[in-house]
């Protein structure tokens, strides 16, 4: 968070605590530098764990930074850099183009849902204005009627991961009921 005193790598000390979805990775690091820090697995929402009390800091897979930020909290060490790529040797690219084209759009589609969820909800027919109001989405949100005794609409959109914490609550106050927030296979735009 930014009121943590772990400013620097230096700053983390023995007897600490480290919420991962990669324990593995982070122990191989803790062991390298000859640090003894607990370590907690968790599985999605990683970001939150220092808030919550669960860990003094997390190791967690970034791209550009963007959730860390918004969830004020800061970059102390790199652990690793990846990247991917999809090689085809030419002779094969010229022979099987539409296969090729085909794996690296379902790879992209792969990636782009990693970075999105899908957001699901009932509300009210009254309250579906000040829902609309702070729903993010990608074109805008599917609204359909619930067949129920009440006046009752289902809203679903697509919205970025860094989102969802803060927007649950803004939803909530807006009047959404029943909210599902679910990962997504693909996105293929």
């Amino acid at each position: 968070p930014d009121d943590s005193p772990i400013m620097t790598k230096e700053d983390l000390k023995d007897g600490m605590t480290i919420a991962t979805e990669f324990p593995n990775l982070t122990r191989k690091y803790l062991d390298e530098n000859g640090l003894d820090i607990k370590i907690v697995k968790l599985t999605g929402s990683t970001e939150i764990a220092p808030f919550i009390g669960i860990a003094d800091a997390i190791t967690d897979l970034t791209s550009t930074g963007t959730t860390l930020n918004m969830n004020h909290l800061k970059i102390v060490d790199t652990i690793l850099e990846s990247s991917i790529k999809l090689i085809a040797n030419k002779d094969s690219y010229k022979e099987k183009k539409n296969l090729v084209e085909a794996v690296s759009t379902s790879i992209q589609g792969v990636l782009e849902a990693g970075r999105k969820k899908l957001i699901m909800m009932n509300v009210a027919k009254k309250d579906l204005c000040e829902v609309q109001k702070v729903m993010p989405a990608m074109s805008g949100p599917t609204v359909s009627e619930v067949l129920s005794k009440e006046e009752t609409m289902a809203v679903q959109a697509v919205v970025g991961e860094e989102e969802v914490f803060e927007l649950v609550n803004k939803l909530r106050n807006a009047g959404a009921r029943d909210i599902l927030v679910v990962p997504i296979e693909r996105i293929i735009q």
